[in-house]
C-alpha cells in the first residue's frame, strides 16, 4: 500500500496488485474543502492503473446537496467515466445509521452518471469487508 494523499479530511492509499485506491473521508468538511479533495482525487486516478475504487465515509454527516451532486458528476464522475475505462467497479462505504439517506444523496449523482454513459458499476456498503468481496479481491 502507497499513500498517494492525506490532509486533515481524506487520505488516499493505492494497492498497486489490485489496481485499488481507497478514499477514507474523517473529521469536519466544508463544501470547498470537499470539492478541493475531489479534485485531488480526481488527478491520483489519472495517474495510476486503476480496476477499482473504494470510498470510505466512516462518520461522514457532510451533506451533498443537489447543487453539489450536480457538481460531483460535472467535474468528478463525468471526467472518471470518460478518462478511466479500465475503471470497472466503484464502492461507497456508509456508515449503517445512515445508509439509506446516503444512499437517497447519491441517487441523483448516480442518475447524472447514467445520464453520461457512466462506464463502472456502483455499488454501496456498510463494510470494506463486503466491498472487498465484490471487488473479487
Amino acid at each position: 500500500m502507497k499513500r498517494l494523499f492525506e490532509n486533515s479530511t481524506v487520505s488516499l492509499d493505492y494497492y498497486e496488485s489490485e489496481h485499488l485506491i481507497v478514499q477514507r473521508w474523517f473529521g469536519e468538511l466544508s463544501e470547498d474543502q470537499y470539492k478541493e479533495n475531489m479534485l485531488i482525487v480526481v488527478n491520483c486516478m489519472q495517474q495510476l492503473p486503476l480496476l477499482h475504487f473504494n470510498a470510505v465515509y466512516p462518520n461522514l454527516t457532510f451533506p451533498i446537496t443537489p447543487d453539489l451532486q450536480g457538481w460531483t458528476a460535472e467535474n468528478i464522475f463525468i471526467p472518471i467515466s470518460i478518462n478511466k475505462k479500465e475503471l470497472k467497479k466503484t464502492a461507497f462505504i456508509v456508515p449503517k445509521e445512515v445508509y439509506e439517506q446516503i444512499i437517497i444523496e447519491f441517487i441523483g449523482i448516480e442518475q447524472t452518471m447514467e445520464e453520461n454513459q457512466n462506464s463502472f458499476e456502483t455499488q454501496y456498503f456498510t463494510s470494506e469487508k463486503e466491498a472487498f468481496q465484490w471487488f473479487n479481491l
